[in-house]
């Protein structure tokens, strides 16, 4: 039986519980959609492609450990006409492709 006040915020069985919960939650990787979101976010010139600085933003958003060469990866996997860009409207499926192999998550 739960006694009045015992799941109060401010007590201290609750606190525990919580710490155990934030220690031990484990983060869940970024579905499709999210990273298509993020990848479509770092456009920022707006002109429909992403450069390797465009990518190596979006890349450390996500919490890659060397954005720098996971942007030139990813260019080399998804940049299927070879302009050394990634366009968001043709390329961008591959891009998401390669980048959910790796499980992402947002910290």
């Amino acid at each position: 039986m739960v006694n009045p006040g015992q799941w109060e915020t401010r007590s201290p069985r609750f606190r525990k519980i919580l710490r155990w919960v934030v220690k031990h939650e484990k983060p869940k990787p970024l579905s499709e959609d999210q990273l298509r979101k993020i990848f479509m976010e770092h456009d920022k010139n707006g002109d429909g492609h992403l450069d390797k600085n465009e990518l190596k933003e979006a890349f450390r958003k996500i919490g890659a450990s060397v954005p720098a060469y996971r942007a030139s990866r990813a260019i080399h996997y998804a940049d299927i006409d070879g302009d050394g860009v990634i366009n968001k409207e043709h390329e961008i499926d591959h891009l998401v492709s390669y980048a959910i192999q790796f499980g992402y998550t947002l910290h």
